[in-house]
């Protein structure tokens, strides 16, 4: 190891393609301090106001500290393994590989190379391989929150969701602050079917990150949207209301809040006489209007306006439902019930068999099916 790989603190190395999540004024305070307290041509210097602004965000700006590091010291493990980080954001793989590479030849004991490098593999769908990365990161230091985050990620992906929660609570045991883990609980505690469990951590995200509520890697889901979605599963319909509007209020083309908050809208009453169907119908019609998730849309508010007694218009919406998706088995069913409604006894039937056919296993489609031959016979 160099001289001046013990000149930066362990603090200021950002680990994995997640550690900007959480973005601390103080290690940026701390990062420009300690830059302007080395020699400007120090290599440390270099590496410290560029950790300073990968954090800030200016990628660009870190990438050329970094390099400007190398220069100086071609064998600053710690600047590769920074420069790494930043070509990872920046979406240069093949870069930030070779970087990390060079970073564990330099020194093999890096546990913050080899979490980069579960990283770069994740990206790159090695998932085999980004677990084996993570654990041999935290074989070298089993302190390292990010490299517990990474593979807890990395778990979820294989479709272990208990190891995933034990490493997203392992990362937590390290470092309770970081709002995106949190996140992440939360999810897997909600697929776990345990919604108290992941409302209290989306909660938590939040209360942590309450301006730049966070998002998942793969989905523009935000922690409002999860805490919608769990409070719904909870039957807090006003709560879930509330959560779809503020993630629409930071993301107003956000689709599924959308049509989620137009399905909480009419579910939020008592009974499905209750709820509030001109509320719901005003949300779907803003969904076709910016043409998110049109078939889905359309089956909704053909939903909702067969709540409200327009048969006809619910008709003609399930139609394009299913024009859009025609192996929409909910879509034919609804439109079958609206026909049966109209007394269009042998389309509604047709439905009825369609949705049927398309779904065996759902015992509604079969038992409205049977019930109107009935009724046709009498």
């Amino acid at each position: 190891m160099s001289e001046n790989d013990n000149q930066v603190p362990s603090a200021l190395v950002p680990v994995g393609t997640k550690a900007l999540a959480v973005r601390s004024a103080t290690l940026v305070k701390r990062g420009l301090a300690l830059a302007k307290s080395l020699q400007p041509g120090d290599a440390a210097a270099h590496v410290s106001l560029g950790f300073a602004l990968h954090e800030k965000g200016d990628l660009d700006g870190a990438i050329a500290e970094y390099r400007a590091a190398l220069h100086l010291q071609p064998d600053y493990a710690y600047a590769h393994v920074n420069l790494g980080l930043a070509l990872c954001f920046k979406g240069d793989w093949d870069g930030a590989m070779a970087e990390e590479r060079e970073a564990l030849r330099l020194n093999p004991n890096l546990a913050e190379a080899h979490a980069n490098i579960a990283a770069v593999l994740d990206q790159k769908g090695d998932i085999d391989g980004a677990i084996a990365e993570e654990r041999e990161a935290l074989r070298l230091n089993p302190n390292v929150a990010e490299a517990h985050w990474g593979l807890g990620v990395a778990l979820r992906k294989k479709s272990d969701p208990d190891g995933a929660i034990a490493e997203f609570r392992g990362a937590l045991r390290i470092n309770p602050y970081l709002a995106e883990v949190h996140y992440n609980l939360g999810v897997a505690l909600g697929n776990k079917g345990d919604p108290d469990g992941a409302i209290a951590e989306f909660r938590e995200a939040l209360r942590l990150s309450p301006n730049d509520a966070p998002r998942s890697s793969d989905c523009r889901d935000t922690a409002h949207y999860k805490l919608g979605d769990a409070l719904r599963q909870k039957g807090d319909w006003e709560s879930a209301i509330a959560e779809y509007r503020e993630v629409l209020r930071l993301d107003p083309s956000n689709d599924m809040a959308r049509l989620n908050l137009g399905v909480a809208l009419g579910q939020k009453g008592r009974t499905l006489a209750e709820g509030d169907w001109d509320g719901a119908i005003v949300e779907f019609r803003e969904a076709l209007r910016l043409n998110l998730h049109a078939a889905d849309a359309h089956s909704f508010l053909g939903f909702a306006l067969r709540q409200k007694g327009d048969l006809d218009g619910a008709i003609a919406e399930y139609r394009e439902a299913l024009r859009l998706n025609p192996n929409d088995d909910t879509a034919h069913y609804r439109l079958g019930l609206a026909l049966e409604d109209k007394d269009n006894f042998p389309e509604a039937l047709q439905e009825y068999r369609t949705a049927y056919e398309l779904n065996p296993q759902d015992p509604d489609y079969r038992k409205a099916y049977e019930s109107l031959v009935k009724k046709t016979r009498q």
